[in-house]
């Protein structure tokens, strides 16, 4: 929420510094229409930018994301299934037992013994091919199967895991419902600038072409021998500085309705129609303050983060808790496996962490620090909040009463030039009274538009700070609400 300074210079050369806040309207034009001009509501360019923004977009794609993290949160409560293929090569096989060795001893030791009768070779040659082991497991072997693990309990963790997600869309909700304060903000300064900017170019207009009637006027009585040179001289001398004021004039209003279409993401020339107004009843200070309390989205995005806090504590606090799952798997197809090997299995589990080098401990004790920290932060915020709340409303009032000030000194103005007008055209004032006069009455109607547009970027601003943007046509709707132009 930044404050913008618009200097606008008059005839003398004297600067008015405007602080531009934030803007709220009713309905009149402020400067004349042409062939290229677009005329726009407030209403209409607030709506046209919520749907150009690609701020907006990207909260949205933002939310999206939040969205699909907690489903994803929601996944670590479901079964892990798993699908597995192995193909596995052993240095050897595995054997029960292996008697080839002692078997040809035994046969080497025959053949060697003093027998009265030989054995045959026949029975020789077939003890040698008996094949005395039993293989457990041959030394290539591939698997096809299935597993699946469900977490029973993890301490709480999963539970914070899906706790914060939630609260993460929450609070992507309200981010989004910020940008979009932000973004009003943004156009009703920038709209309400460009509504200033044609009421100072008109003012600077009515200032030159006064200007010019003067010097006609004084041509005319120069000539007459009614006034001295130097009062034509002086006339000619402020005509030329009025018709630079008012090319500054529509200089600025051209920058500031740039400004304007990049925040609508178009590029046209505006005319702002709805009106500059004021009202004297003003709900009071704690309606405002409480508005902001329940509604300001700034509020609840530091409570949101308070609740992300003690999730994480949660988070923490399970380390030193034991995890539980149950477990299965089975074998759906198998190439030289063992038949020993059983096809399928059941199981539960059980761990818990003993020491881990305080790394729990420590990791608990940071997540307190960070929730107490996000406490401190959110009574400091409150604070600030209802601080700026009182200046804001200090500040519509002050506005509100210097507009009704200026209303008089408007009409002051008005009857003072026209005095002096008649007291130039009859010889009675100098050429330097009327200039004067003109000015002083540009002066006064340049002020009382800039304190009209400080009231209703003040309300605005203090709409957008309780989250009531919607609130600001219904003010414009008063029945005690008065429409400020040039012409009033």
């Amino acid at each position: 929420m930044q404050i913008n300074k618009i200097t606008i210079f008059l005839g003398t050369g004297l600067a008015i510094v405007l602080s531009a806040l934030r803007p709220a309207g009713a309905q009149s034009p402020a400067a004349r229409p042409d062939d290229s001009t677009r005329a726009i509501t407030l209403q209409e360019a607030i709506e046209l930018s919520y749907r150009q923004s690609p701020v907006l977009e990207a909260r949205r794609l933002a939310r999206e994301a939040s969205v699909d993290r907690r489903k994803a949160a929601w996944g670590l409560r479901m079964p892990q299934l798993n699908a597995s293929a192995t193909y596995t090569y052993l240095s050897d096989e595995i054997k029960a037992f292996d008697l080839n060795k002692e078997k040809n001893a035994v046969l080497e030791q025959l053949g060697q013994l003093p027998l009265p009768v030989p054995i045959p070779d026949q029975i020789v040659q077939a003890v040698q091919g008996l094949d005395l082991s039993l293989t457990l497991q041959k030394q290539q072997f591939a698997v096809v199967g299935a597993s699946v693990i469900l977490p029973l309990y993890m301490g709480g963790k999963i539970n914070a895991a899906v706790n914060a997600a939630k609260i993460n869309i929450e609070k992507q909700d309200q981010e989004t419902l910020k940008a979009q304060t932000d973004l009003f903000a943004e156009v009703v300064e920038r709209y309400y600038a460009l509504s200033l900017a044609r009421h100072v170019l008109r003012v600077r207009e009515e200032v030159t072409a006064g200007m010019r009637k003067h010097l006609d006027d004084a041509r005319k009585l120069e000539a007459n021998g009614m006034i001295a040179s130097t009062e034509k001289l002086y006339a000619e001398m402020f005509l030329a500085r009025a018709e630079g004021e008012q090319t500054a004039a529509a200089l600025q209003a051209a920058t500031v309705n740039r400004a304007l279409g990049a925040s609508l993401g178009q590029t046209d020339t505006y005319l702002p129609i709805t009106a500059l107004f004021v009202f004297d009843d003003l709900p009071a200070l704690a309606y405002f303050q409480q508005r902001v309390k329940q509604n300001s989205p700034i509020l609840k995005q530091v409570e949101l983060t308070r609740r992300l806090a003690d999730e994480g504590v949660r988070a923490a606090r399970s380390a030193f808790l034991p995890e539980v799952a149950a477990m299965g798997a089975v074998n759906a197809w198998d190439w030289q496996l063992t038949d020993l090997a059983p096809r399928w299995m059941v199981g539960a589990g059980i761990k818990l962490r003993i020491f881990d080098g305080l790394s729990s401990e420590y990791k608990h004790a940071a997540a307190k620090k960070e929730r107490q920290q996000v406490e401190v932060m959110q009574a400091k915020a409150e604070d600030d909040l209802m601080t700026l709340t009182e200046k804001l409303y200090n500040q519509l009032k002050s506005s509100a009463a210097e507009v009704e000030a200026l209303e008089a000194s408007v009409r002051f103005a008005e009857s003072y030039l026209d005095a002096k007008q008649r007291a130039f055209g009859e010889g009675m004032a100098s050429s330097s009274d009327v200039v004067d006069a003109q000015l002083n009455l540009a002066k006064a109607r340049i002020e009382r538009i800039a304190a009209a547009c400080t009231f209703d970027l003040t309300l605005s601003r203090l709409l957008a700070l309780a989250g009531e943007t919607e609130s600001l046509s219904g003010y414009m709707r008063r029945p005690d609400c008065r429409i400020i132009t040039n012409g009033q």
